[in-house]
């Protein structure tokens, strides 16, 4: 007798059955991969159609690197409000830390002398600053995030406006500024390579490591997070830290793009920037708030919009479609929440049936 056949029951009882091979190619090349990669079938029509339909100015590599370029901004702001939507939170200030941010760096190299390294550190430690009060306005004295950041946001506005008076920043940037985002590396310009590093880095972190786990689980259920030992009033803190510094950097590249700054810049990227998040929610990770979603996303709307400005629409068209899409995100970002759970809920049944039955055999 082998040691197999000493391990093979022979009390009549069946063996358990094989592994449900079919079942996994039915996880792998069914509805799971439509609703993951959905998204980026969009994107791909997207790009084609207007190719076809403008092949002459769409469908070349000039438009596809402005294209690219153009959505760098609108990258850091999804970025950056989709970090708090992961915890559960929403942050409204992101716009005008964006606003204030490009505003100091370029004013305070044009107008006072300020060395460019400087003026980006401070840029920067002013938005560390407003997501630290954020984080403990919401977590210490529980201020509803929503309300929270939208008073941040409108404070912050009003201090921009005072800082430049009401008047946009222009003047000759030295090329130590400019250089930090004129530059090309590859073939891609600088804000692009700069963005594509930031999300590799926060999907690392997302899917990767325990700092991203903890996230989700407080985003999922915040009380059952801390009775598991999570700090989660720590981890919301820096959540909004982390989100308003990556608004501050995307104001820091668009600043050296430019050159220049303007008091309302950031306030038309808030929607856009909101669009991408909820509907980066239904594809790659269906369900939930996720880095690279939030990508496909951004460049799905942009490339829309894009396209739309090229086959000659009236300015009113692009504002509306914005919207618009904000609303149609929303609500499919909900739905597919919803069916997340009913699958979750599903599997858990399956798993107790499962056991039940093996308590019984």
């Amino acid at each position: 007798m082998t040691a197999q056949d000493a391990m093979t029951p022979t009390s009549g009882k069946k063996s358990p059955p094989p592994p449900d091979r079919p079942a996994r190619t039915r996880r792998l090349f069914g509805p799971n991969l439509l609703s993951t990669y959905s998204l980026v079938g969009v994107l791909v029509v997207l790009f084609v159609g207007f190719s076809l339909a403008r092949p002459e100015s769409f469908g070349t590599v000039d438009n596809f690197r402005a294209v690219l370029n153009n959505q760098v901004t609108v990258v850091f702001l999804a970025m950056a409000v989709t970090l708090p939507l992961v915890v559960g939170e929403f942050d409204l200030s992101v716009a005008s830390t964006f606003g204030l941010s490009q505003m100091l760096t370029v004013g305070l190299v044009l107008q006072h002398g300020v060395p460019v390294v400087a003026a980006i550190a401070a840029a920067l430690a002013m938005s560390a600053v407003v997501g630290l009060a954020n984080g403990i306005a919401i977590t210490r004295f529980g201020i509803n995030s929503f309300i929270a950041t939208l008073a941040a946001g409108s404070i912050l506005t009003g201090v921009t406006l005072a800082y430049s008076k009401g008047e946009s920043v222009y003047g000759a940037a030295p090329a130590a500024l400019t250089d930090i985002s004129r530059g090309e590396l590859l073939g891609l310009k600088l804000p692009v390579v700069y963005a594509a590093v930031t999300v590799l880095a926060l999907a690392v972190v997302m899917y990767r490591m325990p700092l991203g786990r903890r996230m989700y689980a407080i985003g999922s259920n915040k009380r059952a997070a801390e009775l598991s030992g999570v700090p989660a009033g720590s981890y919301i803190v820096l959540t909004f830290v982390s989100s308003s510094v990556l608004a501050g950097v995307g104001g820091v590249v668009l600043g050296a793009s430019i050159g220049a700054a303007t008091p309302d810049t950031g306030n038309s990227l808030l929607i856009p920037a909101f669009a991408g998040a909820f509907l980066g929610a239904t594809a790659i990770t269906p369900g939930r708030f996720n880095i690279m979603g939030t990508l496909v996303a951004v460049y799905v709307v942009g490339v829309a919009v894009a396209g739309l400005q090229q086959v000659g629409v009236a300015l009113w068209v692009e504002p509306v479609f914005n919207g618009a899409m904000l609303f149609v995100a929303v609500g499919l970002s909900s739905w597919t929440a919803r069916q997340r759970k009913r699958r979750a809920e599903r599997a858990r049944i399956r798993e107790l049936e499962s056991r039940r039955e093996e308590s019984l055999a």
